[in-house]
């Protein structure tokens, strides 16, 4: 081999061992809880940036990324698919929790490659009889994503194609477009607790679900995790950018939020968190909260020597 090239190879084995070493923390896992849209991708240009290479640095610092999203399992699949991961995931807004066959053994119950941690009712359950009750009601302030046409949904969505038909591919939850007022909205939220369905706020659609939600999921993977690694100091972090992610970061140890349009009501909501914030919008804010967590946690090491 010529001199040259095995000085190369010399070079990229010693940047990965620096960015291993930059992500490995004494005696510590971090459990990283993250969305996906306008969070790990940008939310225009749908790009990762570096973050799939950040990803594989943080597992082999022995770190778990778990993803948190309101995509449904199919986009969750086929996006994981095509960045060439296989995390565990949170899908439709907290219904179903998947975990990657390296993560740990606790369930015989599968879903493709999965195994099933927990799914909420099916929306076929209640789809009809909730429909009904809602075009009575409060038809002229929404619509349902479902009863657009194609190009609406596209345009709405951003998604197109196989994209857009992965993400129709709902188990847990109904997308609605709201059309009215807040204080219409507040009222509809009411109106779907007897039916004992929760309403989340999202980036681009507010979801019709059973009463689970991101946080819900986020706590039943949090346990589960702490008692299969009964031994170690797992630390929390949750990376969000909107509203929707607001039970997730409310249950971690570092909340973040990635730079985003719609960062005002999420910052509401987390007043007096220690939440970290990036300074850029994603792809590159979701590197930036990974880096700024783990530098507030070394430099507590270091005081707390």
């Amino acid at each position: 081999m010529p001199i040259y090239r095995y000085g190369m190879l010399i070079a990229c084995f010693t940047i990965n061992i620096y960015k291993e070493m930059k992500f490995l923390i004494k005696n510590m896992t971090l459990l990283i809880f993250t969305d996906i849209d306008g969070t790990f991708i940008n939310n225009d240009t749908f790009d990762e940036g570096f973050n799939t290479e950040t990803v594989s640095q943080l597992k082999q610092a022995q770190h778990l990324v778990v993803f948190n999203t309101s995509k449904t399992f199919d986009e969750v699949d086929y996006f994981q698919k095509r960045i060439k991961t296989s995390l565990s995931f949170i899908c439709e807004t907290g219904g179903g929790i998947y975990l990657a066959n390296d993560h740990f053994k606790i369930t015989e119950s599968s879903r493709g490659t999965y195994q099933v941690l927990y799914e909420s009712g099916k929306i076929y359950e209640y789809k009809d009889q909730i429909q009904s009750e809602i075009n009575k009601n409060f038809g002229d302030e929404l619509t349902f994503f479902d009863d657009l046409s194609v190009d609406e949904q596209a345009s709405l969505s951003g998604l197109s194609g196989h994209d857009l038909e992965l993400a129709s591919r709902r188990d847990f939850s109904i997308l609605i477009k709201w059309k009215s007022t807040k204080s219409k909205y507040d009222e509809f939220k009411l109106f779907l607790k007897q039916f004992k369905l929760n309403l989340i706020t999202g980036g681009r659609f507010s979801h019709i679900c059973s009463e689970h939600d991101k946080g819900k999921a986020t706590r039943l993977f949090i346990d589960k995790t702490k008692k299969f690694f009964n031994n170690s100091n797992i630390v929390t972090v949750g990376i969000g950018d909107s509203k929707n992610d607001f039970e997730m970061l409310n249950e971690v140890d570092f909340p973040c939020i990635v730079k985003s349009p719609n960062n005002h009501l999420l910052e509401d909501s987390l007043n007096g968190k220690n939440i970290t914030f990036s300074d850029h919008a994603a792809p590159n804010g979701w590197i930036e909260c990974i880096e700024k967590v783990i530098t507030k946690i070394k430099s507590s090491e270091i005081v707390n020597v």
